[in-house]
């Protein structure tokens, strides 16, 4: 087995986060409730899932996101034999840099005519490969074949004129560089695209033709120019223009010379035509290229691996469905199973009385269940409905009332909860701790402080060493302690506050009736990264503007030193 995407499988590292994750959010949920219910009454108050079925919905859950990353990594084993047309040309786009490129006898130049006329064939031959070779005196591959003509299209947009560190013009550099880009030597269709002004300093045509004939290549030359020429725009140190290149003190005419590309093109059973700016499309040589295209088309057969994505996704379908649902369908058969026991029962005793029915039925029980499982999914105004209906079932139960306290408390009902809470301290009951703490709770979060301190202590008196009341306490003495400085303070502030004004009531305030506008959100930001950077955002951005001008610069002038050790002789 092999997997088609393996760098899936490093999702998994996530499955152990997760798991964490959940067990510090129950944990916190539990140590929620324990605030309100001690752990010796959570099985007296209503029925929930048990340990072990959470540890196997948390077993499901994992299970389900296991194979759901496995089926992204999508396995795969088998072999599957598939027939294939394969119809296309690989095409070597071969651009000249030369600073030649850039004489303006062409509007705006011929360096972005060739560009536009790349760019046109590319869209015309949809589906084709197509490579990127930039040549000066030396040649520099780009891009490799590739059916992506986006890709190709990025890197022909950024090139310009004096791109190679080694200046001058030489075809057979192009040429070669071109031909190394065809991977397959086996290809019928393949073609080089050469586009340029013709010149060729180095002499090396003959050479060039020979290359292309050996390795079975057509060549279709494009020429950029005129015949009547235009002087070599010359540059400086720092990548700027200036002036003209000069040969023997006269500004330097270049050309087209379509006799060199004519010449190519024909030895190798190619075609040259010319790009003007009123026509850049270069249809003859497209649809040279899909007749070949056309008669190229084979049937091919290709293997490849089977895809079984689709049971490891199954797996996972099914361990979510189990995990969601599992426990639910469980507990509910289990209770219609207890029905089924007690209905003898109901049949054997129609007139029995309503409160044995009742407990029969176990209604409460079923109503504290629901309003449990609602308190802790956070639906309180559930949990408090279905505490009252057990409540009223069962009015006579300290458990039944205790849950509605819990639940109004939660729900914002302090003074009910109170209430409730309070006659429950007053009865004789198995609740005595219980009720006495979570008065203490209810007092505390309605600021009743006095009474709060009073209730913990009556919890304390029957459960001396719980450390949750004794905390509870501690934090109600504070808050108190706190309140009664808070009070100091405010009345001491109340008495300076009206002796200063005693003294200030006859004295003229100079700056009364002069308030300062309060500061928009963009001043305020203003200043706030004036007081970081020391500087504004203005003078920050200058500055960034700058630097990236002065990164360039020093760029052209690194490429401009290299080229200018390379130079040899003519160099454009």
């Amino acid at each position: 087995m092999t997997l088609a995407s393996p760098l899936w499988l490093f999702t998994l590292l996530v499955i152990p986060v997760l798991a964490w994750a959940g067990v510090t959010i129950h944990r916190k949920d539990r140590q929620r409730m324990e605030a309100l219910v001690t752990p010796s009454m959570f099985e007296r108050l209503g029925r929930r899932f048990s340990p072990r079925t959470g540890a196997v919905r948390s077993a499901l859950l994992a299970a389900g996101a296991f194979f759901l990353v496995l089926a992204m990594a999508r396995p795969q084993w088998g072999i599957v034999r598939e027939r294939v047309e394969r119809t296309g040309v690989d095409v070597a786009l071969v651009l000249d840099t030369s600073l030649s490129m850039s004489v303006e006898d062409v509007s705006p130049n011929r360096f972005f005519l060739a560009k536009q006329s790349l760019l046109a064939l590319m869209t015309r031959l949809a589906g084709d490969r197509f490579s990127l070779v930039a040549f000066e005196g030396d040649a520099y591959p780009l891009v490799p074949l590739t059916l992506d003509a986006d890709a190709v299209g990025l890197f022909l947009e950024t090139l310009e004129p004096g791109f190679v560190p080694t200046p001058g013009s030489n075809l057979l550099s192009g040429i070669e560089a071109g031909i190394a880009t065809f991977v397959d030597p086996s290809r019928v269709n393949r073609v080089i695209v050469l586009v340029s002004d013709g010149e060729d300093l180095e002499q090396s045509l003959d050479a060039a033709v020979a290359a292309a004939k050996k390795a079975g290549v057509v060549i279709y030359t494009v020429g950029a120019g005129s015949s009547q020429g235009g002087p070599v725009p010359n540059t400086d140190s720092t990548g700027a223009r200036s002036g003209y290149k000069l040969e023997n003190g006269e500004p330097v005419i270049s050309r087209l010379n379509g006799e060199n590309l004519s010449r190519l093109a024909q030895a190798t059973g190619g075609k040259f035509t010319q790009v003007a700016p009123n026509n850049t499309s270069l249809t003859a040589i497209a649809s040279a290229i899909e007749a070949m295209e056309n008669r190229q088309a084979a049937s091919e057969f290709s293997f490849r691996k089977k895809e079984r994505f689709q049971i490891p996704l199954g797996l996972s379908f099914v361990s979510f469905l189990l995990a969601f649902f599992g426990p639910v369908l469980l507990e509910r058969f289990r209770r219609k199973r207890a029905h089924l026991l007690v209905a003898p029962l109901l049949l054997i005793a129609p007139m029995a009385r309503a409160d044995l029915k009742d407990e029969i039925l176990a209604r409460p029980s079923r109503e504290t269940n629901k309003g449990l499982k609602a308190y802790q999914s956070g639906d309180t105004a559930e949990a408090l409905a279905a505490f009252e209906k057990a409540r009223m079932a069962r009015p006579g139960a300290a458990a039944t009332r205790f849950n509605e306290a819990v639940a109004q408390a939660k729900a914002g009902k302090a003074p009910e909860a109170i209430e409730t809470f309070t006659a429950l301290t007053r009865e004789k009951n198995d609740l005595g701790f219980e009720s006495d703490y979570n008065l203490g709770n209810a007092l505390l979060g309605a600021q009743q402080l006095p009474a709060a301190v009073a209730a913990y202590r009556d919890a304390l008196r029957l459960r001396p060493d719980d450390a949750r009341a004794r905390r509870n306490l501690e934090i109600a003495l504070r808050r108190l302690e706190q309140q009664r400085k808070d009070q100091e303070k405010d009345q001491k502030d109340k008495k300076d506050d009206k002796q200063d004004k005693d003294q200030k009531k006859d004295q003229p305030n100079p700056d009364e009736g002069k308030k300062e506008p309060p500061k928009t959100e963009k001043q305020q930001e203003k200043e706030r990264f004036q007081k970081e950077t020391g500087m504004s955002k203005e003078q920050a951005m200058q500055l960034l503007k700058a630097l990236e001008q002065n990164e360039k610069a020093e760029q052209k002038k690194r490429l401009e030193a290299e080229r200018a050790k390379r130079r040899k002789g003519k160099d454009w």
